[in-house]
């Protein structure tokens, strides 16, 4: 559970539940605390599928919808509800709105049961990471350490034993 040196961070919610966008601001808002300055979030809605917004393949052209599927659920957490949460994020990481993706493209509803928007969010969010990491290429090694390499010089035995 933390983030140091990401690239990204794609937060999660159920759009059928309003108390798991809360929840994700409360439980792991501060987690974001050791993201590097440049790192990129996404907030993604998802069981989509699960709600009247919602029309999958087969539904819309009269067939009978799978079974199971015939009760859909209200949408408790609109997309607003998401972008709000993007910029109260934003604000505390004390990113300036202007140098930041905008929060409606950095919003995302999805299914991971029926793929939608699934290839769509990973794409937007690869395309804007990979210039960062370009960036930091381009300015030199990073600050890890790497523990192959030994760089401590030999003590010499003084003394007695």
């Amino acid at each position: 559970m933390y983030c140091r040196s990401a690239s990204a961070i794609i937060l999660t919610y159920d759009v059928c539940n309003i108390q798991s966008l809360m929840e994700l601001e409360d439980r792991f808002l501060g987690l974001t605390d050791t993201a590097s300055d440049d790192c990129i979030f996404a907030l993604v809605g998802n069981k989509i599928d699960l709600t009247d917004d919602y029309e999958a393949d087969g539904e819309s052209d009269g067939e009978k919808p799978r079974r199971g599927s015939a009760s859909k659920l209200r949408k408790q957490v609109q997309n607003e509800d998401a972008i709000a949460l993007y910029k109260r994020i934003m604000k505390y990481r004390m990113v300036d709105e202007t140098h930041a993706p905008a929060a409606d493209k950095m919003c995302f509803e999805t299914s991971a049961k029926t793929g939608y928007n699934v290839d769509f969010l990973f794409e937007s969010v690869f395309n804007m990471v990979i210039p960062l990491i370009v960036k930091k290429k381009a300015n030199g090694p990073d600050d890890t350490v790497i523990l192959a390499q030994n760089h401590h010089e030999k003590k010499t035995k003084s003394g007695c034993c």
